[in-house]
């Protein structure tokens, strides 16, 4: 049955409100929820705070820079506090995903906030009349409002084309400095996918020595979407895969539709193209081919109405438009042409999901952010009308 009938709820433990995930969005609309009165709410996570940053590549770096702007009446832009500066706490401009992860659970140990490490959800079922129960590793919990925000790194696609399991997929490296060089000098390394992980893959694999071969659709970079790194690559990105190319250490292949990989019976592989182009490599492909989208909201896929170019339909206010009461905070966050998929554009939907709640609880909202301040415009609902961003 879809609905909750067999249990006596009154001996489960209940909360106002879950959120599940403590990355950055699942900490910042916690922090936001903590300008509420009287509000009672449990941050759910898996494995702990900021956990998909520490599972990044040992030279990836955030793409968006970190400044202390905050005297000037701006917040960082990788901030989920306003008075908080990732800069400031790893003295680093572009952090790396494990200070950026120590910098979460900073923020979350100094500001108390009531985090449950190591207990996932594992079953989601809406209630009958109000709500929902949740089945998590440390037993049944009931909520009246759920807020998903699991991000994506944590669920790559693996899965692109056939022969794509003899690849290593961008989110399954540790190191680069683990991927040996190739026995034969003549055979680069080779790398699937223009946009930011296979750039960032192919870059740092060519400053550590290696000569690699860039297998990419389209040119990423084309000026037409520079104003939006959601769309092309980011400066940042572009300023490095610059400097790889001026080292001629980097080849790059475009118009390249990759249908298949296959093994050779001895050794290495053989990677093909739709337009039949083909290439030998001795080493296994890297993937930079994306993620899935939804990322973790795939779990709960069944609560979530999703679009034709398979993306989660929500309401104005960032709420499931199949389950009311299930709310979606993070980097899948897409309102018509709009993508919220950095941390300084989705950041401004925690105060529209805080107040939504709010409201339906009949508490005071004036404590929310709702108007420009320490984030700039953000949080102001009007402040993307007519903005492709």
């Amino acid at each position: 049955m879809s609905r909750v009938e067999r249990q006596d709820l009154k001996d489960i433990p209940s909360v106002d409100v879950v959120i599940v995930g403590a990355g950055p969005a699942g900490i910042g609309i916690g922090l936001e929820l903590e300008k509420l009165i009287d509000v009672e709410y449990v941050v759910l996570e898996a494995h702990e705070v900021g956990s998909s940053f520490r599972r990044w590549p040992t030279q990836t770096r955030f793409i968006t820079p970190s400044f202390h702007s905050n005297p000037f009446g701006l917040a960082d832009l990788n901030a989920v506090e306003e008075a908080s500066s990732p800069a400031i706490f790893a003295g680093a401009e572009h952090l790396s995903g494990e200070q950026y992860a120590d910098y979460l659970a900073f923020v979350a140990r100094t500001r108390d906030l009531p985090i449950v490490e190591g207990c996932g959800v594992r079953q989601v079922e809406p209630l009958e009349q109000d709500g929902f129960l949740l089945q998590t590793g440390r037993g049944p919990l009931r909520t009246r409002f759920l807020v998903w925000a699991t991000g994506e790194f944590q669920y790559p696609d693996l899965t692109p084309f056939p022969g794509s399991h003899w690849c290593t997929h961008y989110a399954q490296v540790s190191n680069w400095q683990d991927l040996s060089a190739p026995d034969d000098s003549s055979l680069p390394h080779t790398v699937i996918g223009g946009y930011e992980s296979g750039v960032d893959a192919a870059v740092n694999l060519v400053r550590l020595g290696h000569h690699v071969r860039l297998l990419v659709r389209k040119r990423s970079w084309a000026q037409e979407n520079a104003y939006d790194p959601s769309l092309s690559l980011s400066p940042y990105t572009r300023e490095r895969l610059s400097e790889a190319l001026k080292t001629g250490q980097l080849d790059v292949a475009f118009g390249t539709d990759v249908v298949e990989v296959k093994r050779h019976e001895k050794s290495g592989f053989s990677i093909h193209a739709a337009d039949g182009r083909q290439w030998d490599t001795a080493q296994a492909p890297v993937l930079g081919t994306g993620f899935h989208q939804g990322g973790g909201a795939q779990h709960i896929s069944s609560l979530w109405d999703w679009t034709e170019k398979g993306h989660i339909s929500l309401t104005p206010a960032d709420e499931s438009t199949r389950t009311p009461g299930l709310f979606l905070v993070g980097p899948q966050v897409r309102h018509d042409r709009r993508i919220f998929c950095f941390i300084y554009k989705f950041r401004q939907r925690f105060a529209l999901v805080a107040e939504q709640i709010a409201e339906r609880m009949g508490l005071d909202v004036d404590g929310l952010q709702r108007s420009s301040g320490a984030w700039g415009p953000f949080g102001n609902r009007d402040c993307c009308e007519g903005c492709e961003c």
